[in-house]
């Protein structure tokens, strides 16, 4: 995967979690996608980084209950 492709997969992840959680700030969501698609920097294999960021949100959001 080109540097393009996860461009375009990342940002449609998130406007997908936006609309999933549109009852919560649209800040926060930002906010934490963002940071959770940072851990992965420097990753030698980006071509899960979209999914793995997708279920880690998630799964923060599920825990918060």
């Amino acid at each position: 995967m080109n540097q393009d492709d996860e461009r375009r997969q990342l940002e449609s992840v998130h406007r997908d979690l936006l609309r999933q959680y549109d009852r919560l700030s649209p800040e926060r969501i930002t906010s934490r996608f963002t940071a959770i698609v940072a851990e992965f920097d420097g990753a030698p294999v980006r071509t899960f980084v979209p999914v793995l960021a997708q279920r880690r949100l998630r799964q923060e959001l599920a825990d918060a209950g």
